[in-house]
């Protein structure tokens, strides 16, 4: 507590009490906190997994534009014992925190009821319908990009047909059936499903979902786009505890899910991995592309390791 209380008074110049207050009004310096712990808490997780752990620079000389294609991620890591040049590029994010704010309308206990019903009881073309409509949205894009594009060809689209778009949670089987949903969703307090309330994880669900505001232009097609490209990193790890608490990391090879349907060189910025949701399910049910251990995913979709580029190195 001493060094606390001295390091504050001398980086910021005020009481503890004072730094807290100006701390709980800023959001954004929350994020960074959140953003550093995660990364550290990473290191350590792969750290006692065996292994070499190496922070690449946010920033090389020269600025942003300095740093190589080929380490746009936060870690180099390898097995302790792999002589090989052979690393794999980490990603740490965070969890969007405002996806109800954006992404929902469960206001009320018929619009929960509906949005609950579309997930948990989806027609059995469901995961076809998403292809099928990521597909068209990707047709029209390439006609539209190659008729400017006089002799190129537009990237391939390569979407899994088993875990197209953005969402990778399965909600089957938490109701046996509609009447137990209803049931569930009459319990709910709908004073309780404001946006205010989900903001502060007090309403009935919570959507977990990832948070990847990263502008990018695509070095093939020069599309720009907020969102990571494929190519930047190897595994994205995403820390959980702004949703569910705790800090519990999940994992995605981003060659191995789908991309943005109109730039196929770009991830979404957004991606759906589960749901909380209050008393039926408090646990996580992570499913493909999305693992629960970072040796689940490199085991599950080999990713390509990469040699490690020492000017990107962190050496702090």
């Amino acid at each position: 507590m001493k060094n606390m209380k001295n390091y504050i008074e001398k980086k910021f110049g005020v009481d503890i009490d004072t730094f807290l207050h100006v701390l709980m009004m800023s959001p954004g310096a929350e994020g960074y906190i959140h953003g550093s712990l995660s990364e550290l808490l990473f290191k350590e997780y792969a750290e006692n997994l065996g292994y070499e752990v190496y922070r690449i620079k946010e920033k090389p000389e020269g600025g942003y534009k300095s740093k190589s294609d080929e380490a746009r991620g936060d870690f180099y890591i390898r097995k302790k014992g792999n002589i090989k040049d052979e690393w794999y590029v980490i990603e740490n994010k965070g969890i969007k925190t405002n996806t109800e704010k954006h992404l929902l309308d469960v206001t009320t206990k018929s619009k929960l009821f509906k949005h609950l019903k579309s997930l948990a009881f989806p027609p059995d073309n469901y995961l076809t319908k998403a292809y099928d409509k990521g597909h068209k949205s990707y047709l029209s894009k390439k006609e539209s990009w190659e008729s400017k594009n006089i002799g190129k060809e537009f990237p391939r689209f390569k979407w899994n047909k088993k875990t197209p778009g953005a969402r990778a949670f399965n909600l089957k089987g938490v109701w046996r059936d509609i009447e137990e949903l209803e049931q569930w969703v009459e319990q709910q307090d709908e004073l309780l499903m404001t946006v205010e309330s989900y903001l502060n994880l007090e309403g009935p669900i919570r959507m977990i979902a990832t948070h990847a505001p990263s502008n990018r232009v695509a070095p093939y097609t020069k599309i720009k786009q907020a969102a990571p490209l494929v190519s930047e990193f190897n595994i994205m790890c995403v820390d959980l505890f702004q949703r569910i608490g705790e800090h519990k990391f999940v994992f995605m090879n981003p060659k191995h899910i789908s991309h943005s349907p109109t730039s196929p060189e770009h991830l979404y910025q957004n991606y759906h991995i589960d749901y909380w949701i209050k008393d039926v399910k408090e646990n996580l049910n992570i499913c493909p592309p999305w693992f629960e251990t970072i040796e689940e995913c490199i085991e599950a979709t080999n990713p390509k390791p990469r040699k490690l580029d020492k000017s990107q190195l962190d050496e702090r």
